[in-house]
C-alpha cells in the first residue's frame, strides 16, 4: 500500500478559489459587523474604520486604520486607557 503524499501547491492554491475567498469574505464581513456593534464610540472614526482587506496571502485581514488603533485594542499603561479588544473579541465571537 502507497503512502500519502500531500500536494503541497494545490493546498496552498486553494485558498484563492472563488468559492474559499467568498466564504472568507462572508466571515469577514460578519466580524467587522460584531467589531463596529461593540467598539467604543467617542467620534466614532474608530468604529467607522474598521474593515475587511484582503491580505498578500490569500488571508482575509480585519483591520482598523486610524492612527490610535492599537491604543484602543491593546490599552496603554494609563488606567484611562484599557484595553479594549474590539477586533479580537470580535474574532472569537466568530468562532462560536
Amino acid at each position: 500500500m502507497g503512502s500519502f503524499q500531500p500536494d503541497h501547491a494545490a493546498i496552498a492554491a486553494l485558498v484563492h478559489a472563488d468559492f474559499v475567498r467568498a466564504d472568507l469574505r462572508e466571515r469577514a464581513a460578519r466580524v467587522v459587523e460584531v467589531a463596529k456593534a461593540n467598539a467604543p464610540v467617542e467620534t466614532g472614526r474608530y468604529r467607522d474604520s474598521i474593515h475587511a482587506e484582503d491580505g498578500p496571502d490569500g488571508s482575509v485581514l480585519i483591520v482598523s486604520d486610524v492612527e490610535y488603533a492599537a491604543v484602543i485594542e491593546l490599552g496603554t499603561r494609563d488606567a484611562n486607557r484599557p484595553a479594549h479588544h474590539t477586533i479580537a473579541n470580535a474574532l472569537d465571537a466568530a468562532r462560536g
